[in-house]
């Protein structure tokens, strides 16, 4: 065989060589690719899996919220023999063509979780996809405000909003805020706030959209217009209403009535001069009022302090909560817990309807949470109110005041739904 023979064939072998490893290299790139697109598939497919048990696990949650605001927790398990929802719950749930959610929400219905899983509960665990969130459940706070109205607000002559903190002490000296003093309503119309004649406030006032605030008074803070604050009506608790009345409360001049731990139903208080109501425990009192018609004018009425220096003391550990279908009146120089002086000790509640449903006026000194949606609130001649209201109306005059105790601003609405505050997802 000769050298040139020789040669071509060395040269084709090298050919087929370069050529194999061509093929070889492609087939890489190719089988490369086809990797990467099985690889980019089951990426995709996996993290649309886990989009989708994430939003099954906030079906859960949002499933336990309606369960416990509107349906009173009919839906869901209790392992601990409770019922309605007290104790620790627990629900079960498919969202269709989705996956399942199981929830547990907790005995003080505040702390839910739920746990989704694609594509089932019980698949294997190799194909299985598992979202866990968790969340707590509020509801909107109750007394944001020193005074708030869902309609007309009014602060006038030398009247004063400023504001403090009961867990700091007493109010006075150092425990003076001039910055939270805040005052608002939910108002829409032009001047649905009125402040005037040498009125102050120390705070933020503010409207619902398009309202607006005349003001010749004096406002330390901003001006806003985006309220749109729920102000659900007062229910009663049926193991008040379920109670048989006891009729008048009668306290004579002069006299002290005391009340220990426990649940009153009365028509009504009457109080004389000087009488005293020492709360001595936990109380609840609802008062169904006394109806009445005079010149043609239907009044309901719980409780009058219309007689001279009434005092209500609330013990150091003790509280009241008064539920009250009428009118409730604060006057001539009564004293309303201002032994304790803690404004949270004393909660009013009133369903009341009528015009003027709260009234504190003429010296009269109440550190209380008043909460009147239905009915206006009204302080005036002197009056000094440490704590908060909300009423339908809200009225300041001639030198009230009103500290508004910012310890409340925590303090939930028992009448709104609860709603998610906060969340995060755990393993």
């Amino acid at each position: 065989m000769n050298r040139s023979t020789l040669k071509h064939r060395s040269q084709n072998k090298g050919s087929l060589a370069i050529a194999l490893l061509v093929v070889f290299v492609m087939v890489t790139i190719s089988a490369a690719f086809l990797m990467r697109g099985v690889n980019e598939k089951t990426m995709a497919e996996r993290s649309a899996n886990a989009s989708v048990a994430f939003w099954v696990s906030e079906a859960g949650l949002q499933k336990a919220m309606w369960e416990y605001n509107y349906n009173n927790c009919a839906g869901m398990t209790h392992a601990d023999g409770q019922t309605a929802c007290n104790g620790n719950k627990t629900m079960a749930g498919t969202l269709s063509g989705y996956g399942d959610f199981d929830v547990t929400l907790d005995s003080t219905n505040t702390n839910v979780t739920a746990i989704a899983s694609l594509p089932g509960r019980t698949a294997a665990t190799n194909v299985k996809v598992v979202r866990k969130v968790r969340a707590v459940l509020d509801k909107p706070a109750i007394f944001g405000h020193g005074m708030f109205a869902d309609g007309q607000l009014t602060i006038t002559n030398n009247a004063e909003v400023d504001a403090y903190d009961s867990s700091a002490g007493v109010y006075g000296g150092s425990n003076i805020d001039h910055t939270n003093g805040s005052v608002g309503s939910n108002g829409t119309t032009t001047g649905i706030v009125h402040i005037y004649n040498n009125a102050e406030v120390w705070g933020d006032v503010s409207t619902g959209p398009g309202g607006t605030v005349t003001n010749t008074g004096t406002i330390h803070g901003d001006i806003s217009d985006t309220n749109s604050i729920a102000l659900p009506a007062v229910v009663v608790p049926s193991s008040l209403t379920s109670l048989g009345s006891l009729g008048v409360l009668t306290i004579a001049n002069n006299a002290t009535q005391n009340l220990s731990t426990g649940d009153y139903k009365y028509t009504k208080i009457a109080t004389g001069n000087k009488s005293v109501i020492n709360i001595n425990g936990d109380v609840r009192l609802y008062l169904t009022g006394v109806t009445t018609t005079s010149h043609g004018v239907t009044t309901t009425t719980s409780l009058a302090t219309g007689t001279a220096e009434v005092s209500l003391n609330i013990a150091s550990g003790a509280s009241l909560v008064i539920y009250t279908d009428g009118k409730i009146t604060f006057d001539n120089n009564t004293n309303i817990n201002s032994v304790a002086k803690s404004p949270v000790d004393l909660q009013i509640y009133s369903t009341y309807t009528g015009s003027n449903g709260i009234s504190i006026s003429n010296n009269a000194e109440t550190y209380a949470a008043v909460y009147a949606p239905k009915t206006d609130i009204n302080m005036s001649n002197n009056s000094g109110l440490y704590g908060a209201v909300v009423g339908k109306t809200a009225t300041l005059d001639n030198n009230g005041s009103v500290h508004y105790d910012t310890s409340l601003a925590s303090m939930a609405n028992p009448y709104d739904v609860s709603i998610l505050t906060s969340w995060e997802e755990y393993q």
